[in-house]
């Protein structure tokens, strides 16, 4: 008895991780803009696809430059981007989802907050 009810309980918990990350990464998708000027620089945008890559441009002494790379939700509250191509090839980041709505995605890293709008680009 105490097996059937161990095995249907750990069932249950993969089926409800797997649910929290498909919501997540069906909110997360699409193209992002930055709202405010970021300390230091940062992308002007992050475009979130639906494949778990993350495209990052921005522009730095009137050069376009742009980075990609993966993007995966490591727990509940935080989500990696590991920089395989371009500008920040090599570099991997961990952001807190602060906030996840709508219109609306705020991400605490390590010196800053960005604030995100998506955009319709």
């Amino acid at each position: 008895m105490k097996r059937k009810f161990g095995s249907r309980l750990l069932i249950f918990v993969v089926f409800l991780f797997i649910a929290c990350s498909s919501e997540k990464d069906r909110l997360i998708t699409g193209k992002w803009s930055i709202t405010h000027e970021a300390v230091g620089g940062s992308p002007s945008s992050f475009w979130f696809k639906g494949n778990g890559i993350v495209i990052a441009p921005w522009d730095v002494d009137s050069y376009a430059l742009q980075s990609e790379g993966t993007y995966d939700f490591i727990d509940a509250t935080h989500v990696k981007l590991t920089m395989n191509k371009g500008y920040y090839q090599g570099n991997a980041y961990v952001f807190e989802i602060i906030k996840l709505e709508g219109n609306e995605l705020v991400l605490g890293g390590a010196y800053e907050i960005l604030h995100l709008k998506r955009t319709n680009e």
